[in-house]
């Protein structure tokens, strides 16, 4: 057996067998032995690096030049693709809120007018409202909410909340005519 792979032992084969082993080892050396803190700052460039492994953190923008004819974007100017709010509403809170407040009227029908509007308005959320209140004044005798809850006195039936105070404070009311409050729509940014 040993006269046969002796034979079959040559300068060729063991030459090319130690280039294996050492290009197998070699790789596996590198992957053990080079990570971050052995490469220096500044000392690989860009184009050795992996693509999108770089990320906003490693970048200060602030170093970044402006881009050259950046005018569109499929066809959109930077003008048109601004998020905007319908004329008769101002931003706040990532939603447009109507500037002027509705008269008032029962919780359905608030939102059933809301609806017949047009474009996607709705009762705001507490939070919506109140955020928009740093900006207008609360009706008088509060605003509806889209908020509701089972009612305490009939369980087949709403209630709806209102803010009652500037600062946001709340009561509940009923969807009925009784309840009727002022109220205002609100809608989502477009562009």
């Amino acid at each position: 057996m040993h006269a046969g792979l002796r034979r079959r032992l040559t300068y060729a084969n063991t030459m090319s067998t130690l280039a294996v082993f050492f290009a197998i080892s070699g790789s596996s050396y590198a992957a053990i032995a080079i990570n971050g803190a052995n490469i220096q700052k500044r000392s690989v460039a860009g184009t050795k690096l992996r693509v999108n492994t770089v990320s906003g953190v490693e970048i200060d923008e602030s170093t970044l030049r402006q881009v050259p004819r950046a005018r569109t974007l499929a066809g959109l100017t930077a003008e048109r693709l601004k998020i905007t709010c319908p004329g008769d509403t101002f931003p706040i809170a990532g939603i447009c809120v109507e500037r002027t407040v509705r008269p008032a009227t029962t919780y359905g029908g608030a939102v059933l007018e809301c609806a017949q509007v047009g474009t996607g308005r709705r009762l705001p959320t507490h939070g919506e409202l109140r955020a928009a209140l740093t900006e207008v004044q609360l009706a008088r005798g509060g605003e509806l909410t889209s908020n509701v809850y089972p009612s305490t006195s009939d369980p087949a039936k709403l209630d709806n909340l209102y803010v009652t105070g500037q600062a946001g404070s709340v009561a509940l009311t009923t969807n009925a005519a009784a309840g009727a409050r002022p109220y205002r729509c609100v809608t989502n940014r477009s562009n």
